[in-house]
């Protein structure tokens, strides 16, 4: 097998984080409780976001949306969370120098729960390298030496696929069923054989069992 070039979204995938987001939400958006949290959260998260590559939204617009992710993930930080350890592990073992992270979230807490694994990402792209998914994995690919094309993504949300699914080759973007958004709705856009149900589906999307 050639070489795995593997990036992988963070909050939902490597980062059990969605607690910490629904109180993060309440606090730096001064909504009335968990459950408008949840209902934005749900949302967001099912649809195409209004900050990828083609976006209209100024750059004051931008720089705003930069300025209170940061503030996010300095709640999200103070909250603390766990992360998804069976796939991390998973992630770990795979041999290959190319891991990296791209995340909408930001690096004031990403990069220090990173720092708790060994996974050792050549990139940590969070919101504040670019408002862009497409934008920082071309950049990954650069550095890399690949192309787009050669290159895995791992996500929870539909957000993400609708934003790369005609970027990411169609093979190679992957959903996991444990993170934000449930299989059922991963399947509206995925087919099961791009669906991780459990940390242990990432290794036979690699090395599947040959048939006798």
């Amino acid at each position: 097998m050639s070489q795995l070039n593997l990036i992988f979204d963070f909050d939902g995938v490597i980062g059990d984080t969605w607690d910490s987001v629904v109180v993060a939400n309440v606090k730096n958006n001064n909504l009335s409780g968990p459950e408008e949290a949840i209902s934005g959260m749900n949302k967001y998260f099912s649809s195409r976001p209004d900050h990828a590559k083609d976006t209209t939204l100024s750059n004051e617009v931008l720089k705003e949306r930069e300025l209170s992710t940061i503030e996010f993930g300095k709640i999200l930080l103070n909250e603390g969370f766990d992360l998804f350890n069976d796939f991390v592990h998973e992630i770990e073992k795979i041999s290959t120098p190319n891991k990296a992270i791209v995340s909408r979230g930001s690096i004031v807490y990403i990069e220090p729960a990173l720092a708790k694994t060994n996974i050792s990402p050549t990139h940590i792209l969070s919101y504040e390298n670019h408002h862009s998914k497409e934008e920082k994995i071309e950049q990954v690919c650069k550095d890399w030496g690949v192309k787009v094309s050669e290159v895995y993504y791992f996500t929870d949300t539909l957000s993400d696929i609708y934003e790369l699914q005609n970027f990411i080759a169609k093979d190679k973007l992957i959903g996991v069923t444990w993170g934000f958004c449930t299989k059922e709705q991963l399947l509206e856009e995925l087919s099961p054989d791009h669906i991780l149900d459990t940390a242990k589906d990432f290794d036979k999307l690699f090395y599947p069992k040959q048939k006798p």
